[in-house]
């Protein structure tokens, strides 16, 4: 299956709730930026999909084969605050980009976000089925929207419960993310690798840098991202594994166990 980078972005957020980092020109240049990092640091196709109409076309030199940048006018339900424009714009970038088909697994990643091993993380993405791979909080209740992967399928399945979303009312794209995968009964994949981000929250402000490398920390990770798939099956009534993918799932949750303990 062919993989699609999402970059989603706000360039000029015009007061909405919830927003830390509102200055439009500091804005805009870390969407540039983060825009040639993945243009020269991947092969991959990107879309940029923005919602306040803002057009950065004449500020990036690109080939159209590799980039497609979209803009509309959104957030028009500020009401429902930021999260409720985030699923605005991937189901803008659905129905608009002529990149994004069917068959395509999609890594949607906030625009303004550098993820130092986007390459590792699309070279661990070899489902030959419908999937999704994101990373809970332990609760199981809220999922990292920073950066997830999918099949369109997924994709779609989310979208349809987009409405639920309400910033006002405590219940964020986050937790609508987390609700539908284990909703779904396509399959959840754990990430191999733990993206390595760094940029700012437009939320709250925080500066993101990677977490240390050693080979303790990477173990570390592994159990945690194994953990979490084990509890998602063993929770979600909808998934289903054969006794062959049960086995292999206990097993990787063991051996990470082990070897995070050893090294």
């Amino acid at each position: 299956m062919k993989t699609i980078i999402l970059l989603t972005g706000c360039i000029n957020p015009n007061g909405m709730a919830f927003t830390s980092l509102n200055n439009i020109e500091e804005r805009q240049k870390q969407y540039i930026d983060a825009i040639q990092f993945y243009l020269s640091n991947t092969s991959c196709p990107i879309v940029f999909c923005e919602n306040s109409d803002t057009d950065i076309q004449p500020y990036i030199e690109h080939t159209k084969d590799r980039l497609e940048i979209l803009t509309f006018s959104g957030n028009q339900n500020k009401q429902r605050g930021k999260g409720y424009g985030e699923a605005e714009i991937i189901e803008y970038a659905l129905l608009h980009s002529t990149f994004i088909q069917a068959d395509c697994v999609i890594i949607k990643i906030t625009g303004r976000l550098i993820v130092n091993n986007i390459n590792q993380i699309i070279r661990s993405l070899s489902c030959k089925h419908d999937f999704v791979t994101c990373l809970f909080h332990s609760d199981l209740t809220f999922a990292d929207s920073r950066i997830f992967c999918a099949t369109v399928s997924f994709f779609r399945e989310f979208l349809n419960n987009k409405e639920r979303i309400n910033d006002f009312e405590n219940v964020f794209f986050e937790h609508i993310l987390a609700a539908t995968v284990l909703a779904s009964v396509i399959h959840f994949v754990p990430y191999s690798e733990e993206p390595l981000i760094t940029g700012i929250s437009g939320s709250t402000g925080k500066q993101y840098g990677p977490m240390a490398t050693d080979s303790r920390k990477k173990y570390l990770f592994k159990r945690y991202s194994w953990t979490q798939a084990k509890r998602v099956y063993d929770i979600s009534r909808h998934k289903k594994q054969s006794i062959i993918e049960k086995t292999l799932l206990s097993l990787n949750v063991f051996k990470y166990t082990l070897l995070s303990k050893i090294i």
